[in-house]
């Protein structure tokens, strides 16, 4: 079995044997206690665009600044090595 194989066939394990994931207990509990109408203020689809938005500024600002670190220090590595050599 070559390490494609044994990748592959881990992926599958993962994906078959984890539970399905529920919604985490603030927004599972906050949705539905918003109301069914927009006459009381609270509006469940702006709500739950507002959960989704911040999830996603969650991830991706981790994301963001391990991106810009390690385009920062490929950068310092390229400059480095383009230096010629000293000579001694």
């Amino acid at each position: 079995m070559n390490l494609l194989h044994k990748l592959f066939l881990a992926i599958v394990l993962t994906f078959s044997l984890s539970a399905p994931a529920m919604a985490c207990p603030l927004c599972k509990e906050g949705i539905p206690e918003a109301g069914e109408r927009e006459e009381d203020g609270h509006d469940p689809d702006r709500l739950s665009k507002a959960y989704n938005y911040s999830i996603f500024a969650f991830i991706g600002i981790p994301f963001g600044f391990t991106g810009i670190l390690g385009y920062g220090i490929y950068r310092i590595h390229r400059r480095e090595s383009a230096k010629p050599p000293c000579a001694g």
